[in-house]
């Protein structure tokens, strides 16, 4: 995996929160993602540019899971949840109002405007390494 340098990461309020956050939402968050957020929560990565499912996507940033942040996965989660259930997770914005999102393990792009989702990869791993300047 390439390097990604992450700028603005803030630290988690505190060390269970994202244990706090599967259980609140009877959701499973895949280790990979943890790892992440618990090192760049709420990060904006300078190699942030991503081709799939369309050439030049951005991730602007990380969602933060501390809850007083300025953008936080608590916001949007409403757009997510069916039934009770949270159907995928959005961990990432593109700035515009999109999300990106682990559905398993996969790497989902929802887009707001139609409720419409494409696959971006196959894993968490596969689109850090998709991402460039």
């Amino acid at each position: 995996m390439h390097e990604i340098n992450w700028e603005f990461s803030q630290p988690l309020e505190n060390s269970s929160i994202l244990d706090d956050f599967e259980i609140d939402y009877a959701y499973q968050i895949p280790d990979e993602l943890k790892e992440l957020i618990k090192l760049n929560n709420g990060g904006i990565p300078t190699q942030n540019i991503f081709d799939s499912p369309r050439d030049g996507l951005v991730l602007a940033g990380l969602l933060s899971f501390n809850k007083d942040d300025e953008e936080t996965v608590y916001t949007v989660l409403n757009n997510f949840i069916t039934n009770g259930r949270l159907k995928m997770l959005p961990f990432g914005t593109d700035g515009f109002g999109n999300l990106i999102c682990m559905k398993g393990k996969k790497v989902i792009f929802w887009r707001h405007e139609s409720d419409t989702v494409a696959l971006v990869a196959d894993s968490l791993t596969a689109f850090l390494n998709m991402l460039h300047e």
